[in-house]
């Protein structure tokens, strides 16, 4: 199992959904790429404010296409800032 972090964000006038959603995409690549499994443990997703960027955090785990905690119930914790 590995933990892995992926962070990003953008200037402009977008929200953090879009960086939010590119970020789940390459995690997911990442693990398909290492023959893992992503399992999502959390997203932040960080609004547009004046004086800052839109910006968003995926947390997740790289598992085992075996692994038993995938065969278990989990939630995603999401955070809005």
């Amino acid at each position: 199992m590995t933990f892995r972090t992926a962070s990003r964000h953008a200037w402009g006038f977008t929200g953090p959904s879009p960086i939010k959603a590119e970020l789940l995409q390459e995690a997911d690549d990442y693990c398909k790429s290492h023959g893992k499994v992503l399992l999502v443990t959390k997203t932040v997703e960080i609004g547009l404010k004046f004086g800052g960027e839109p910006a968003a955090e995926v947390y997740f785990k790289a598992l085992d296409p075996n692994d038993p905690e995938l065969k278990q119930p989990h939630n995603i914790e999401e955070v809005t800032r």
